[in-house]
């Protein structure tokens, strides 16, 4: 636009210079014409007699030369101002299509950036969430699974009382069992022949009351530790006796700070087993014993 601006500015003072160049040459034109007009005299040469008519003809001569010379002036000057006129003209009309055609194009390359932004989010978009949700689904498979897994496996849970035990008084890791979602859990009447028939047993020794509080009274450490011992390998041994081939064992027992050499000696007599020593740790052994009954049962 400046450009533009500055090439108008230079061709209006070419314009009146060129109307000074044209005045002054008809200047230069008037005074010639006066001048060969005028009779040069010399002192020597008579003055010559100019009639009155004469004078009046050249008067009229000159008067009508300056007419025409003005009428030029006037035609010129109105052509430049006539072009001044229809540069603005041209000038605005070509400002206008530029802006319209910038406008347009402007518009469509906002348009086609907007849209470009647009397809461009929606597809990082759907790939971000395409990610996340395959994650989300590859995790829910997995846990659907796992779940799947803990709803083929029975589970028996034995307390070696001499008494049957009624369902008000099951113990709590017993009813934590139930909610777990395996396929069956069920306590097993230990006071008559024990039957095994789930896939992981569990024998429930703290619950179960090795020592008597007389016993713990009566008696000293080291041999409460091995009334201990021998009490829980003879109730190991019935266990043992009654399991089936593929059986996964857990035995819940806190024995305190003395190891008990009976669970230790539990590898050569049964292929797989844990024990715990907490409710937790009950919930966690049992469902890991889960999973290795059902691969056990596949191969």
């Amino acid at each position: 636009m400046l450009l533009k601006n500055n090439f108008d500015m230079e061709l209006f003072f070419m314009h009146l210079e060129n109307l000074y160049n044209l005045a002054g040459v008809w200047l230069i034109q008037i005074s010639g014409l006066f001048m060969a007009q005028t009779p040069t005299q010399t002192p020597s040469d008579p003055k010559p007699s100019v009639s009155p008519v004469a004078d009046v003809e050249l008067l009229k001569n000159q008067i009508q030369f300056l007419q025409d010379a003005n009428t030029r002036l006037n035609n010129s000057f109105g052509s430049f101002v006539g072009a001044i006129n229809l540069s603005f003209v041209v000038l605005a009309l070509i400002l206008g299509v530029t802006g319209a055609i910038s406008v347009y194009l402007f518009s469509q390359s906002l348009k086609e950036a907007r849209q470009l932004i647009r397809e461009e989010v929606e597809k990082r978009l759907q790939v971000s969430v395409g990610e996340v949700v395959g994650q989300q689904v590859n995790n829910l498979q997995q846990i659907l699974e796992r779940e799947k897994v803990l709803g083929a496996i029975s589970i028996d849970y034995i307390i070696p009382q001499k008494q049957s035990i009624a369902p008000d008084d099951y113990p709590e890791e017993y009813q934590l069992l139930t909610q777990r979602g395996f396929q069956a859990t069920r306590i097993v009447d230990a006071a008559k022949r024990i039957k095994v028939s789930g896939d992981v047993v569990i024998l429930d020794l703290v619950n179960y009351q090795l020592v008597t509080d007389t016993e713990k009274s009566n008696l000293q450490e080291a041999e409460i530790n091995k009334v201990v011992e021998e009490r829980v390998a003879e109730q190991l041994q019935k266990i043992l006796n009654a399991l089936p081939n593929k059986v996964v064992l857990v035995v819940y027992i806190r024995p305190g700070k003395q190891r008990i050499n009976a669970i230790d000696g539990l590898s050569q007599k049964v292929k797989y087993y844990a024990s715990a020593n907490t409710p937790v740790n009950l919930i966690g052994t049992v469902v890991d014993s889960a999973y290795v009954a059902d691969a056990w049962k596949k191969c």
